[in-house]
């Protein structure tokens, strides 16, 4: 009985294979489709207006089909694997996801979020600070692709892979764009890397070095669409690596090289900072206040000078603006025209309740803040759940603006947490809706 399941799932499993081969060489000439059409309308735009993605609805529409198929398959593959153990090297690993991790550098990105890091990168190796300077104060070959043409809100380390990026674009921008994208799918081979080597006594570590390998979501959005979430991923899997390993020197500096490639880390420190406190440590705690003196001091005098060079990596450029997030299905429900609030009384009642959503992340964020003080055994592992709990929740509760592949990071957490089948099951759900919606 045991052989016909092997032999069953087996073949479940080469069928799943094939359609997924399929549908990313469909992906993949489709991005590259969308790519040509949208680079020449780009170039040949002489308003100075961006232009949408996809130029029709159809095409858009086909493209997110194609993507949410593959993610099906992939869950799918997941449920039937998931009592699978088996012990391969990391190398087969990698040499048998090949053709997938292939396919997502190839594929075009969808975002012009790289167009916007390699144009800050080309600003600074011409000597204009990005974040003090906006985005639209510079010209460059890649002007034309940009939306978003405000401050820099990516930190100094971030801006190093831009500018190293960006050398590239004296040949041509399209292999600046590439640069980028190997660095990312380098990064994403190291994570994962990373993940098998703590998994290492986990009879599960192939099934989940795989499962982050060849996550649809994570290649369609660190690795086809380079965001600079994938420097995130790393920065959260060493963290949590050197908490696990009482590393604390170590983790807050990490935490703090997270800050300056994005602002999200930065609410992950006073978790830290708590733990030790309550362990006492006081000598790793005032060398980790130096640390943390000397850090902002270097930057302060290398790359923000002022305090309006610190406000940029707030996304100042958003405001009040809102997408993607609760707050934006508020906004829309409000309204409904079934409703028939006027605009003023949509606003007035947006205004209560804005606070009160973002309450929520406070209060729950005060509370894990708290927890090694009243809870009996809460240790690094704990602590490691709990960072990844605390991003879940400002994602969902006190971001305003909420792009899908923010949460792709929150995946690193789980794949070096598994035992926690809550946060697990959370984020997983979490993803997967911002994947499809």
């Amino acid at each position: 009985m045991l052989n016909v399941n092997n032999y069953s799932n087996q073949k479940k499993n080469q069928i799943l294979l094939s359609f997924a081969i399929i549908l990313s060489l469909i992906l993949c000439i489709e991005l590259a489709i969308r790519a040509y059409s949208f680079n020449f309308e780009a170039l040949a735009n002489s308003t100075g207006q961006y232009l949408p993605d996809f130029s029709k609805t159809l095409n858009k529409i086909r493209v997110g089909i194609e993507y949410r198929c593959l993610i099906i398959i992939y869950i799918v593959w997941l449920i039937i694997n998931k009592n699978k153990k088996k012990d391969i090297s990391f190398i087969k690993i990698l040499k048998n996801s090949s053709f997938f991790l292939l396919i997502a550098f190839i594929s075009y990105p969808v975002t012009t979020d790289i167009n916007l890091y390699i144009h800050y990168g080309l600003m600074d190796l011409n000597g204009i600070n990005p974040f003090i300077n906006s985005a639209s104060t510079f010209t460059s070959k890649l002007s034309p692709f940009l939306i978003w043409k405000q401050t820099s809100t990516y930190g100094p380390i971030s801006q190093i892979f831009f500018m190293f990026s960006a050398i590239f674009v004296a040949i041509t921008p399209s292999l600046g764009i590439y640069v980028f994208k190997l660095i990312c799918l380098l990064l994403h081979i190291l994570n994962s890397s990373l993940i098998w080597q703590h998994l290492k006594t986990s009879p599960h570590k192939t099934n989940i070095t795989i499962a982050y390998l060849v996550n649809p979501f994570l290649l369609y959005e660190q690795v086809t669409n380079a965001h600079v979430d994938i420097l995130i991923s790393t920065v959260l899997i060493i963290l949590i690596i050197c908490l696990k390993n009482h590393k604390y020197i170590a983790a807050i500096m990490t935490a703090w090289i997270g800050f300056l490639i994005k602002t999200l880390p930065i609410i992950w420190l006073p978790l830290i900072f708590v733990y030790l406190i309550k362990q006492q440590r006081w000598k790793i705690l005032s060398s980790a206040t130096c640390i943390c003196l000397a850090i902002i001091f270097a930057t302060t005098v290398i790359a923000l000078p002022t305090v309006d060079a610190w406000r940029s990596l707030l996304n100042p450029g958003v405001g009040e603006r809102v997408g993607g997030s609760l707050y934006a299905v508020l906004k829309s429900l409000l309204s409904l025209k079934i409703l028939n609030f006027s605009l003023s009384f949509q606003h007035t009642l947006y205004s209560i309740i804005k606070p009160i959503i973002f309450s929520i992340f406070v209060v729950s964020y005060l509370i894990i803040l708290v927890k090694p003080y009243w809870q009996k055994i809460y240790s690094e592992i704990n602590l490691s759940i709990n960072i990844g709990w605390v991003t879940l929740i400002l994602f969902m509760f006190a971001a305003p603006w909420y792009c899908s592949w923010y949460s792709s990071v929150l995946l690193a957490v789980v794949a070096l947490n598994m035992h926690s089948k809550r946060f697990a099951i959370t984020s997983i759900g979490f993803c997967i809706i911002s994947a499809i919606t």
